[in-house]
């Protein structure tokens, strides 16, 4: 047999231990490896982790050291990328994973090259589109450790395939990514390393090829690594032992790698190693600021510059790139995982706060070169621009904030037709409060005026933007019902919602003339788990909100177009709990839900308030479908994955020695949806990424609105027997005491109705902003659309500037799990000179057979949940 043996290195840039303590151990492991290896060149190679935010780390201390590494890297003999970061594979969105990817592949080639290893050692499970995303790259081969189990596979080596058909070979670690950080000059050590790995891995391989990964979390490389290897090989005198990396080792492995089976979808089994099923559900105040802040770049911030850029604004890509790599920081496996101090917690906060900072001036900026570059038809009114930074139609409602001389005015399209409007919020200013006053000139003027926010039916049909006028000489156009009635049941074309004594919903559809009930159930149990994993304690109580619960129902706006109303509960539940029970001492907790309904939505928006006053426990929000179905589908990275409502078989996963219980709680990402043949039923979410799948195959949905726990890690946990995972640290930050809001709400739909557009508007509204009547130029018409396609199930990754080069790139992903057939998209030739198919490093691809191109363009298909890049070539 031939041992690969690989010197290596996990670094967790941040964990138990903020970024800035592990700084310090990282320089001086950086220090000491390269001196080791200029002078060892016998020590052939040591891998840094499979990614390249190390580099940046080690070299913002010793600048002076770029020289020495660059030529170390480029020889090979430090192994770098292709991540920036060890990510988590279920929290971050699709384009945030590669988006990793092409900075930490940009970064490693500043230095002489990445590393083509999907490396993923660490990962929580692995996510569906992992191949798919690696593929982009023109990676071919994936190094993977948690999630796999000999349920799914008794091969070591296997085809793992992506929804959309795309194939990479997953080489599966069975004893992790520390199976040889015993070796050492000691033969009775090495022994038993060398033994353990042949009884591990041969029997799961036709190769003779067993790797060896010599490395630890945050372990130096071992010096005497040459000895060890010389000594490995006098005393196993039929076997061959040598310094090896990751690129030789699969290369050594496909030359004798025959009929190895293929598998697709998600790894998600803790038979052999932890994946931590629940771990999505922990800080979710921090999880909604990462979900925040990645829409604020993919879905704001790159498409409204892009559209500054066409008018040959300033794209700063750095300063763009700057920001991603603060929200890719952030999505290391621990940190978005959560499973890390109050202190490192803290500074991922301050991460997303100076993403935003970065990102805010820049959109400001960006929206003022287009607003003063219109020509607004109507000198006498008052333009209000709206933008659609998706690529599909929308039609729906939009807030506009607005200050205005007169409360008592009309709302017009660009085309002459009036728009009625409904003001939500209205209070009178003084606009000299918002003026500096000059030491020379003295107080400023006094200028009263309106300040409004108005909603609005606003329709577009791409990525662009629409100007509406609000004109004084008119009147607004009233619309007859309201939407809240006397009844105070909720109602509008498509939905009826009325409120129970206890505070649940009962939606009706009329669509469908289905009816829902006891939606909105409040559900609050004991938490004896820790940071890693929800787990209850050993005696557990369970709450659900009753009668005796409901405080007040009121009604905060009313009108034809908006209304909310506000279901104010409280309730006592137990103050603690530990890992045997809950306390006999109850604490009062207020919970509130602000029930939103609108004029043409489908959707009812759920915005729920807590204030949270126990320790250790969980609530979730409870959705009965009483639809019968055993399967359902949920939102992740690129589309849609089907996923069992129940695991049969799974009862004994104690007496069979798994890791830690198996059952369907799962991450998400926008939405999870339960259909039967007829009828439908969807929870939206923004930035709450966990829920579990109750009741087997009539399925209640339980959707994770607040998990509190005290410790980053414990012991023998009645979902997690066994050792600790993580650190016994105190993590009280964790507990989330205070005052939160979650964000989500329910769609009732018919089953060929695809939930993902609605999915979409809802977390990725349009939005409005006033006119700039001091223009600039009148280059663009008051409606403006760059691109546009009109299909539903086309789902917008990314519009954003080339990294190499001032035209365009667009990713477009077919968001169902079915192929689509004759895409048409409508592109501007005013501006677009060009369209080509790139690779995700927007090199590009052979197009022929795949798109046409003459003037306007036709995606000839695209397989389920296949993703697309595009570089559109701008006119100069």
């Amino acid at each position: 047999m031939r041992f690969h043996v690989v010197s290596h290195t996990h670094w967790d840039r941040e964990w138990h231990k903020t970024f800035e303590q592990y700084l310090v151990r990282l320089v001086q492991m950086m220090d000491n490896l390269i001196e080791l290896l200029e002078k060892r060149e016998e020590y052939k190679s040591f891998m840094l982790d499979g990614q390249t935010s190390v580099i940046e780390d080690y070299l913002e201390v010793r600048s002076e050291n770029r020289d020495r590494l660059k030529k170390l890297i480029e020889k090979g003999r430090i192994i770098v990328g292709p991540w920036y970061i060890q990510p988590d594979e279920f929290i971050p969105s699709g384009e945030a994973l590669i988006r990793n990817i092409l900075i930490g592949m940009s970064i490693a080639n500043e230095f002489g090259g990445s590393m083509k290893i999907g490396y993923l050692p660490d990962s929580f499970g692995q996510s569906a589109q992992i191949p798919q995303i690696l593929r982009g790259f023109n990676i071919t081969d994936v190094v993977i450790w948690r999630g796999i189990s000999d349920e799914d596979t008794n091969s070591r080596e296997f085809w793992w395939k992506a929804p959309d058909g795309s194939k990479v070979m997953a080489h599966y670690l069975p004893l992790g990514y520390e199976n040889a950080k015993w070796l050492t000059l000691s033969g009775e050590r090495n022994d038993k390393v060398v033994k353990e790995n042949i009884c591990k891995q041969k029997s799961i391989t036709d190769t003779d090829e067993i790797l060896l990964l010599c490395g630890y979390d945050q372990r130096p490389a071992k010096p005497d690594l040459p000895e060890i290897v010389e000594s490995l090989n006098r005393d196993y005198p039929e076997d061959e032992f040598f310094i090896s990396n990751l690129e030789d080792y699969v290369k050594e492995v496909r030359k004798t790698c025959n009929n190895i089976p293929i598998l697709s979808g998600e790894f998600r089994k803790g038979k052999h190693m932890r994946v931590h099923m629940s771990i999505a559900g922990t800080r979710l105040d921090i999880k909604k600021l990462n979900h925040q802040t990645e829409a604020y770049y993919e879905k704001y911030l790159e498409p409204i510059c892009s559209l500054s850029h066409i008018l040959g604004y300033h794209y700063d890509n750095s300063l763009i790139n700057r920001g991603w790599k603060y929200i890719i920081q952030n999505q290391a496996h621990d940190s978005i995982g959560n499973v890390c101090t109050d202190a490192t917690h803290k500074e991922m906060e301050v991460r997303y706060m100076k993403a935003l900072q970065l990102g805010q001036p820049m959109l400001e900026d960006a929206i003022e070169n287009i607003v003063k570059n219109i020509e607004y038809k109507m000198e006498d009114a008052k333009p209000l621009v709206v933008f659609n930074t998706l690529l599909t139609p929308r039609k729906s409602i939009v807030f506009a904030d607005i200050l205005f001389n007169t409360n008592r005015f009309g709302l017009i399209d660009n085309n002459g037709n009036n728009i009625p409007y409904q003001i939500i919020e209205e209070e009178v200013v003084n606009l000299n409060d918002y003026a500096i006053e000059s030491h020379f000139a003295g107080k400023n003027k006094e200028q009263k005026m309106y300040k409004l926010k108005i909603a609005f039916e606003a329709e577009l049909d791409g990525i662009g933007f629409r100007t509406y006028y609000i004109r004084e000489d008119i009147k607004n156009t009233l619309l007859k019902d309201p939407i809240i009635y006397d009844d105070l049941r909720l109602e509008n074309e498509y939905i009826i919602v009325k409120v129970t004594e206890k505070g649940t919903l009962v939606v009706t559809d009329k669509e469908t003339n289905e009816t829902f009930e006891e939606l909105l159930l409040i559900e609050e149990r004991g938490n004896g788990g820790d940071e890693y994993d929800y787990s209850p304690p050993v005696n557990d109580r369970i709450y659900y909100s009753t009668a005796g619960n409901f405080e007040s129902l009121e009604v905060i706006s009313n009108g034809p177009i908006y209304g909310k109303i506000r279901v104010n509960l409280k309730f006592n539940w137990p103050k603690f709990t530990n890992q045997e029970k809950r306390s006999d001492e109850l604490e009062s907790c207020r919970v509130s839900h602000e029930i939103i309904l609108t004029k043409g939505s489908k959707r009812i928006d759920i915005s729920t308030k807590i204030d949270n006053r126990v320790y250790n426990h969980r609530i979730r929000a409870l959705f009965p479908t009483r639809l019968n179905t055993k399967t359902h589908i949920s939102d992740q990275q690129f589309g849609v994955l089907k996923r069992n409502n129940m695991f049969e078989g799974y009862e004994d996963w104690i007496d069979e020695n798994w890791q830690e219980k198996y059952y369907p709680i799962y991450p998400q990402q926008k939405f999870v949806d339960v259909m039967d043949d007829k009828i439908g039923f969807a929870v939206l979410n923004k930035g709450l990424p966990q829920y579990e799948i109750l009741n087997g195959s009539e399925p209640t949905i339980a959707l994770t609105l607040l998990s509190g726990i005290d410790y980053m890690g414990k012991r023998d946990l009645v979902n997690r027997p066994g050792r600790r995972s993580g650190l016994h640290i105190p993590t009280p930050d964790s507990n989330m005491i205070g005052k939160y809001e979650m964000e989500y709400a329910i769609l009732p739909h018919k089953v060929d109705q695809s939930v993902h557009n609605i999915a979409e508007d809802y977390n990725y509204g349009m939005f409005a902003v006033e006119g700039d009547r001091e223009k600039e130029k009148s280059i663009l018409a008051d409606e403006f659309y760059l691109i546009k396609i009109d299909n539903s199930l086309i789902g917008t990754s990314a519009i954003k500037k080339c990294e190499d080069s001032d035209d365009l790139i667009l990713r477009i992903f077919n968001s169902s799990n079915e192929p689509v057939y004759d895409i048409n998209v409508y592109l501007n030739n005013d501006y677009v000179e060009d369209v080509s198919i790139v690779d995700f490093s927007e090199k590009e691809l052979e197009k022929e057979g795949k798109i046409i191109y003459d003037r306007n363009m036709v995606i000839k298909s695209m397989n389920p949940n296949e993703i697309i890049t595009l570089k559109i070539c701008l006119k100069r």
